[in-house]
């Protein structure tokens, strides 16, 4: 049975107004009629909504009240009246002769004709399914007007939400909560973990499978909710899902149809965010070569322009992540896509959240590096990675770490170095590498051993070719602490002595050196020191 209550909370029938307080919006309506006759009451269906201008009322108020009463008299639903052409107001006896019979007076707007509204109100009457496509290309033209703004996706579902009067979630390629919209939920199920997760499990299943499906989720033991998982149509490897809780509360007009549309809309904003991350993307790609191939960037012009664009770039630590996916052979087909979901991920949960690392891609498919602002234990953090994208998309990382310069002008070097400690451990099982020093003697080969001996004496003191067993011990614990990225606990457990002992030792040598040894460029000048002042150097 319908109601003018239940019309009323539609957001279609919005813009009618109810005029008296005393109306029982509860009486039951089962059709509309037009007219401007007085007597309509003598032929008018029992459960009828009259729909009218009341101009044989202009100038009879009491005439008006009667008309009223002989309308409650026969089970009139109410009457919708228009206002302003033959009335501009409803006198106050009219509104309290509707009281005393609790009898309905409904204003409809000036901007809808007595045709428009009996129209949608019969149609939302005899369930038609012509008025559910206009309600989903209303649905549409709302939804592409907030797109050309600008709305955001998070706007984009709140609106959605707002009109269906169901709570909604919308899970990105990963997997995760992009935004919500819960104000139509009585319970609460994102303030549990658990819940959460497992309900995004089940998501990410059907994620996997790009499809739409609906299941029963358990809440509690003793209650259950239907939700349904629509997949959002584009080039992802994984494709974003639009999550309906309880879909089959949807009020009509909203039906499978208008739900779709709001799909369509969703997928051209996705489209349009893409199109600017990609954008973003390419202006980094751009940076990276620039900062690999300009040797005196501090010179250059060109440079101060991108620090406008790109002012997290300023340090006296620079450090080089390169990092590389093997995509499975069954996945080569999707390797763009992956490429793009892996980038997002490594940005938005990566670089949001170390300040101190800023990613960029390289010209290559599935190879990206970080760059490293300060100095700090990334192997926790590249471990997180290499496990997520294993269980997430079943791809091998692997991780290659060039040594710290303190210019940006020698950022070319870190590069260089992890990307060579990648080529140089290709058949390797193990998924983080370190630059080694290579091709020192080389370098040096011209150089006399009494140019080279004097650099070692000026880097490492009486360390450089140690007699003493006290320095013979110290030498030994600089070269484990340095391989040890100076880490006082791993350099302690490699040397099977006390972290006391470690720092103590380190503590004497600082001191000799009258510098930390943790200084970027200090540091690589002890590497060099220690290697060519080993005995197989000489």
């Amino acid at each position: 049975m319908t109601t003018l209550k239940e019309i009323l909370e539609i957001q279609r029938f919005s813009e009618l107004k109810v005029i008296n307080e005393g109306a029982d919006l509860e009486r039951p309506l089962d059709t509309v009629e037009i007219s401007e006759t007085p007597d309509v009451s003598y032929y008018i269906p029992n459960n009828a909504l009259l729909v009218t201008t009341a101009m044989a009322f202009q100038d009879d108020v009491d005439g008006l009240c009667e008309f009223v009463r002989s309308l409650a008299r026969v089970s009139s639903a109410g009457m919708a009246i228009k206002l302003g052409r033959f009335l501009p107001e409803i006198d106050q006896r009219v509104i309290d002769t509707a009281n005393e019979f609790s009898f309905p007076i409904v204003q409809i707007p000036m901007n809808m004709t007595l045709g428009d509204i009996s129209h949608k109100l019969l149609s939302y009457i005899w369930n038609d399914q012509t008025e559910q496509i206009f309600f989903s290309l209303e649905i549409q033209q709302k939804f592409v007007n907030l797109m050309i703004h600008g709305a955001s996706l998070d706007t984009l579902i709140k609106q959605l939400s707002s009109m269906i009067k169901q709570s909604i979630l919308l899970v990105d390629s990963l997997g995760q909560i992009a935004c919500s919209s819960l104000q139509f939920s009585n319970y609460n199920l994102l303030n549990s973990k658990t819940k959460t997760n497992s309900l995004l499990k089940k998501i990410q299943g059907c994620q996997r499978r790009k499809a739409k499906e609906s299941f029963l989720f358990e809440l509690s033991e003793k209650e259950k909710i239907l939700i349904s998982v629509y997949p959002i149509e584009s080039d992802r490897y994984f494709p974003f899902m639009l999550v309906i809780f309880e879909a089959e509360k949807l009020p009509y007009p909203f039906s499978q149809f208008a739900i779709q549309q709001s799909l369509t809309v969703l997928t051209l904003t996705l489209y349009k965010e893409q199109t600017l991350k990609n954008e973003k993307r390419a202006e980094r790609r751009s940076l990276l070569t620039y900062l690999l191939n300009h040797l005196t960037l501090t010179e250059d012009a060109e440079w101060l322009e991108y620090k406008k664009h790109f002012p997290m770039l300023n340090s006296n630590y620079y450090r080089v992540v390169y990092i590389h996916v093997a995509v499975p052979t069954n996945k080569q087909y999707y390797s763009k896509e992956i490429d793009t979901l892996i980038y997002d991920y490594l940005f938005d949960n990566v670089e949001k959240k170390y300040k101190s690392m800023m990613l960029f891609p390289t010209e290559q498919l599935n190879q990206w590096v970080f760059i490293l602002q300060q100095k700090e234990d990334i192997l926790p953090i590249l471990e997180e990675v290499h496990d997520y994208l294993a269980a997430f998309f079943g791809v091998f990382t692997r991780f290659g770490i060039g040594d710290p310069v303190n210019n940006i002008d020698l950022l070319h070097f870190s590069y260089r170095e992890s990307k060579n400690a990648l080529d140089e451990a290709a058949d390797s099982n193990k998924f983080v590498y370190y630059n080694k020093i290579q091709g020192i003697k080389r370098i040096t080969e011209n150089v006399s051993d009494e140019d080279l001996r004097y650099f070692c004496i000026s880097i490492l003191k009486n360390l450089a070719y140690p007699e003493s067993q006290l320095d013979i011990d110290l030498r030994y614990t600089i070269m484990t602490y340095l391989d040890n990225q100076c880490e006082i606990t791993k350099t302690a457990d490699a040397l099977f002595i006390h972290r006391n002992t470690v720092k103590y030792r380190i503590k004497k040598c600082e001191e000799l050196f009258n510098i930390p040894i943790d200084d970027p460029e200090f540091s690589l000048q002890l590497r060099v020191a220690l290697f060519l002042s080993e005995p197989e150097s000489h």
